[in-house]
């Protein structure tokens, strides 16, 4: 098969093409009259070659240029497809093999000999699904036809087969950045010298690997289409005849195939093309494939955040100026394909509220029953923290905000030995906020929290936990959340002693968790009551700790202000008094609310009261004793 000729797009070819066409045909006409054809072919041939030497080919001469046809097989298609083209040819009966080595190679045996070779199974019309013969006959009296796409594609046009239809994916534009075109062309030469045109990329979901494909495409003059593997047939002949189908259909729309085969499911899918189809074919996978031995196998150089910054600027165009430094935030936050990259700056118009809210869609989620995904609520006014206490958190928002300034702009990329994210434990008494200044932090950055689910992560099967937190941490790094350890304590405790196996897998999960943490490129927020479990080489990792003290006077007067809301009707609290209470801001917000609840019982306002009954509650729980504001137990 050779390069792909695609219809011409001056006005004036349809109107030529089916001129040509119909000379074609009135030669046929002739020759199954047993007329003398040799005026209406000449007319026929001269009105080929002169589409020829336009530069715009009639359709029968791009389909010989692309499947490889010989005379002998233009004029078979052509008779084959004179039912479909006008339906008074061969009403009676149709085209069949004998009739085409009769009409075309007459009563010379060399003549026959060669065009019986031409209407094998193997050979190009057959092979290419050009022509069909009909199974069930054994014989040269066998029907001879094409399908419809074979017919409409002499007739000039270039609709998609539609029986192919639910395997077709249309891609969205996905650009090349600068620095991987280098590797586009490395693979442009691999397919061109390649016995197949056929090649595997490596690399991890959303590294470029698709936007190289397409660019090695267009090198070659093809465009590429998504394959679906759902839509392809288990292993045997109803398979072999959709692959043949895709060839002839990627042959005939000038198209390279491209298939992502990042899960498990869809490896026999790609196996199954990278040895049968014979059309160009791009294979996307995480993993490397032994049976693709022999194959043309790439390894694009990843996207980094100075590439993904330059798509972002390139895709907003004059808007980028007005953006300023989010080109490079988004690129950070979120480590989106080309693609998506193209689609969204195409869609949002670099409205940039917009397009922190599509990153955030297109990020998704990925970790399942594994966490929590919320949008965060609270920001700085909803805290009640000593001053130093909210610098530490505004630090590490900024730390994870400018990220692309320092390590791209200022080049500590470079020197980092571990990932460029940031962690950081807040260590604290329970009920002082460690989790509202986590939602917080997030909210400043405009991602999600991810609260991770301890009882889901942490299996007592062996490897099943490190499967679990790989997962979570490689959506996270998918980009649009903070992860969020609550209780980090039991799953990042210290190592301990070996003395059975147990002991010896539990060291192994917290060592796993070491070298991921380090690894990770995102914001990881840890929480714990108990600092003091963690494991030591843990926290020297951790790029921020921040201790949560426990509120003073001061700080629990605001607490309890701020803890009605402003629509709930109060009367007579006394904040003095109860700021002497000692007692987290966790707590203050518990007996805010059930007051709220004996007030709403009485259908009156919250009054001390209430406050007093519902604290009584509260610090029993604790196993506290309640003291009035004159030390009086209550």
């Amino acid at each position: 098969m050779n390069a792909s000729l695609q219809p011409p797009t001056v006005s004036t070819w349809p109107a030529r093409n089916q001129a040509a066409l119909d000379l074609g045909l009135d030669w046929l006409r002739a020759i199954l009259a047993g007329q003398d054809a040799a005026a209406p072919r000449a007319a026929y041939d001269a009105a080929r070659a002169a589409m020829r030497t336009s530069g715009a080919p009639a359709a029968i001469d791009l389909l010989s240029h692309t499947f490889g046809l010989a005379p002998f097989d233009e004029d078979c298609l052509l008779l084959a497809a004179a039912p479909f083209l006008d339906g008074t040819l061969l009403a009676s009966g149709g085209a069949s093999p004998q009739m085409a080595l009769a009409l075309f190679a007459g009563a010379d045996p060399r003549a026959r000999q060669l065009g019986f070779r031409r209407l094998a199974p193997v050979a190009p019309l057959r092979h290419w699904r050009l022509v069909t013969v009909e199974p069930r006959v054994a014989s040269l009296l066998a029907p001879l036809a094409v399908d419809e796409r074979v017919a409409r594609a002499l007739a000039g046009e270039d609709d998609p087969d539609t029986r192919l239809l639910p395997l077709r994916i249309a891609l969205p534009p996905s650009p090349c950045p600068p620095r991987q075109l280098a590797a586009a062309e490395t693979l442009a030469e691999m397919m061109r010298t390649s016995r197949r045109p056929v090649a595997v990329l490596l690399g991890p979901p959303r590294c470029g690997c698709a936007a190289v494909a397409a660019a090695a495409a267009a090198q070659l003059g093809l465009r590429v289409v998504g394959l679906s593997p759902s839509g392809l047939p288990e292993q045997g002949p109803a398979q072999l005849e959709v692959l043949a189908l895709l060839a002839r259909e990627a042959a005939l729309r000038g198209e390279a195939l491209l298939l992502e085969a990042a899960k498990p499911e869809t490896r026999a899918v790609a196996i199954a093309l990278l040895h049968g189809l014979e059309a160009p074919l791009f294979v996307l996978s995480t993993e490397p494939l032994p049976e693709a031995a022999g194959l043309p196998v790439l390894r694009p150089p990843p996207l980094q955040l100075a590439d993904r910054a330059a798509l972002w600027r390139q895709a907003l165009g004059a808007g980028a100026e007005r953006l300023g430094a989010a080109c490079e935030r988004l690129a950070d936050q979120y480590p989106l394909a080309p693609s998506a990259i193209a689609a969204i700056a195409a869609a949002t118009q670099a409205d940039e509220t917009a397009l922190w809210a599509a990153c955030r869609e297109a990020a998704g989620d990925g970790m399942g029953l594994l966490a929590e995904r919320t949008a965060p609520r609270f920001g700085w006014d909803d805290i009640v923290l000593p001053a130093a206490v909210q610098e530490d958190l505004r630090a590490i928002a900024a730390q994870v905000r400018d990220r692309a300034l320092v390590y791209g702009r200022g080049g500590f990329a470079r020197r980092m030995p571990g990932g460029l994210g940031v962690a950081a434990l807040f260590a604290g008494p329970s009920g002082t906020g460690k989790t509202l200044a986590a939602e917080v932090v997030a909210g400043e950055l405009g991602l999600d929290l991810c609260r991770i689910d301890l009882s889901g992560v942490v299996s007592k099967y062996i490897g099943e936990t490190e499967r679990n937190l790989r997962a979570v941490f490689d959506a996270a790094e998918c980009g649009g959340v903070a992860l969020f350890f609550d209780e980090a304590d039991a799953l990042f405790g210290q190592r301990s002693e070996v003395r059975d196996s147990h002991d010896r897998y539990a060291n192994l999960e917290v060592s796993y968790l070491l070298q991921r943490m380090e690894r990770f490129s995102g914001l990881a927020i840890l929480a714990t009551n108990m600092k003091a479990h963690l494991d030591a080489a843990f926290l020297r990792r951790l790029r921020h700790v921040v201790d949560f003290p426990f509120p003073d006077t001061v700080q629990r007067r605001v607490l309890w202000q701020r803890s009605f809301p402003p629509e709930t009707e109060t009367e007579g609290l006394d904040y003095d008094a109860l700021a002497r209470l000692e007692i987290a801001g966790g707590n203050i917000a518990v007996i805010a609310v059930n007051a709220a609840f004996l007030a709403a019982a009485e259908r009156g306002p919250v009054r001390m009261a209430h406050v007093w009954r519902a604290a009584r509650a509260e610090f029993r729980k604790l196993d506290k004793e309640l003291r009035g504001p004159r030390g009086e137990a209550l």
